[in-house]
């Protein structure tokens, strides 16, 4: 402010000196003309010092300063091994050998490793989070919001977003009939809500921030409560809905299936769930994105969490009938996933079954969207299942091999 107020003095000043030059040079005569070269230097002078004066107040005023309000430095591109991830109200750095500013301990062991890979071979399996049962009857289950260390496959540890300290977070498993009261603290230090997508629900518990709820604020906590009904039957999945393009990728997902009806108690215990009566193995491969080295576009590919190496495998005996639960929990991009040796037969699509179930060769899956579908295992073999887009069979920075991203075997036997 304090140079645009100069600037415009000197912009007074200068506008005088001309009119009282050309005032004073109406009275001199055509032939004085070294009256005339005085006036004109002067004006001249005068020209040259404004100009230097605007000139220095212009390149000053530009000049950073440090302050408070000054954005941090962006790390180098070329050379950075640190996953950034950047939202419009939180931007976080973290590595395998840094600590992020929630505390958390991103140096993991290989142990540790191994058990976050052992829970996407769970949720493979499709092992469920067991409900309290409380006195009225009703399935409470607790979903704990909490960033985290999550290791992607070998080298690469970022900072998870995620429900109950995995991504994706606890499988949700009900039955027709259910009454549900589903607990969600929030430990994150900014808002978030569930959605359940593809759930009709009462309106106050569909997760949309301010429709009627307000979003949960950091240490708050919400019931979503509501009964299961038919229309919920199949492959679905939740996830937040505030800020959901980074809190998605960042790991703010789970898969919830519904069963047309009541489980077993046998079926309600965190062991492996039995297959559908019509089949002989039932598995889940949630495909998810994220996005690390400060990138823009997603560029780590991930199944059930996890990226190639790390992505969990399948073991079949052949002659089995299987069905794949397929969710697309990616915020960004469409997948095309293929299984060599095989065609695929969609048989639902965001949990409803489809009256002219298709055959395809590889199958096309949108953002949100569920598909399931099945085959029957008649060659014996290791079977690649895989997306068939380049870009996403790498992982950045692995220079240890070049096969990554979303991609597993299914081994026939």
């Amino acid at each position: 402010m304090m140079e645009q107020l100069l600037i415009a003095c000197m912009l007074l000043l200068f506008t005088w000196m001309i009119i009282k030059t050309i005032k004073q040079g109406g009275s001199l005569h055509i032939y004085e003309p070294h009256a005339w070269k005085q006036k004109i230097d002067r004006v001249v002078i005068g020209c040259l010092l404004m100009t230097v004066l605007v000139s220095w107040l212009i390149t000053t005023s530009s000049m950073p300063t440090a302050s408070a309000d000054r954005m941090p430095d962006m790390p180098d591109m070329g050379s950075s091994t640190t996953d950034t991830t950047t939202s419009m109200s939180t931007a976080s750095s973290t590595d395998s050998s840094s600590t992020a500013s929630t505390g958390a301990d991103f140096n993991l062991t290989d142990p540790t490793i191994k058990q976050q890979n052992q829970s996407a071979v769970r949720l493979m399996n499709e092992q469920a989070l067991s409900p309290t049962i409380l006195p009225n009857g009703t399935k409470q289950f607790v979903l704990n919001a909490a960033t985290f260390a999550w290791s992607l496959y070998p080298g690469k540890v970022m900072e998870g977003w995620g429900f109950n300290g995995g991504i994706p977070g606890s499988l949700i498993r009900v039955a027709v009939g259910d009454q549900v009261d589903i607990v969600v603290n929030n430990h994150l230090d900014e808002p978030m809500t569930v959605h359940w997508h593809g759930l009709q629900v009462p309106n106050a518990m569909d997760g949309v921030p301010g429709m009627p709820n307000p979003a949960i604020q950091p240490n708050g906590r919400f019931d979503y409560k509501f009964t299961v009904t038919k229309q919920m039957v199949g492959t679905h999945w939740y996830h937040s809905h505030y800020d959901d393009d980074f809190q998605v990728d960042a790991g703010m997902y789970g898969a919830i299936i519904v069963d047309d009806q009541p489980a077993t108690q046998a079926n309600q215990s965190t062991t492996a769930t039995p297959a559908s009566p019509s089949y002989d193995v039932d598995k889940l491969f949630m495909l998810g994105a994220t996005k690390v080295d400060g990138a823009d576009p997603e560029n780590v590919f991930t199944i059930n969490g996890k990226a190639y190496p790390y992505t969990p495998q399948m073991d079949i005996q052949k002659g089995q009938r299987v069905l794949l639960r397929l969710v697309n929990a990616s915020a960004e991009d469409y997948h095309a996933i293929t299984l060599d040796g095989y065609t695929l037969t969609i048989v639902a699509e965001d949990g409803q079954p489809l009256p002219d179930p298709q055959q395809v060769s590889v199958v096309s899956i949108a953002p949100s969207e569920t598909l399931d579908v099945d085959f029957t295992a008649t060659r014996a073999g290791d079977w690649w299942f895989h997306s068939t887009i380049a870009s996403e069979l790498s992982n950045p920075d692995d220079t240890a091999d070049n096969m990554g991203g979303m991609m597993t075997l299914i081994h026939v036997k």
